[in-house]
């Protein structure tokens, strides 16, 4: 008598990656949310006299990763959305694949003496 497995169906690869963007795209916007709130604790805090070569320069370099990370989130949450779009798309697809199979079953048997 065979051995019968009761491990739980695994998801589809595409719904565990798109599981796997969310979550790396909330770390990416609130990433960024937080580099907006330092850059602006920073701006205010730091006197206009210092605000000069480097710590200028370091200031300026904050605001502009905040930016690139910022079109990062937005980046993933694009490919989220296709991703989502795509795991939809297959769903209704297999599932007029099964409606299929089965009206072939059932014609077969119909059929069968």
């Amino acid at each position: 008598m065979p051995k019968s497995s009761h491990t739980p169906p695994q998801k589809p690869q595409l719904a565990r990656a798109l599981e796997k963007n969310d979550a790396v795209q909330e770390v990416v916007e609130r990433s960024a949310q937080e580099l907006f709130v330092i850059n602006k604790v920073l701006e205010k805090e730091i006197p206009q006299a210092i605000k000069t070569g480097d710590v200028a320069m370091a200031l300026e370099k904050t605001v502009e990763l905040e930016d690139q990370i910022q079109e990062s989130a937005d980046e993933l949450a694009h490919v989220n959305e296709l991703l989502q779009k795509e795991i939809s798309e297959r769903a209704e697809v297999e599932q007029k694949l099964h409606a299929a199979e089965n009206e072939i079953a059932k014609n077969n048997a119909a059929s069968s003496p």
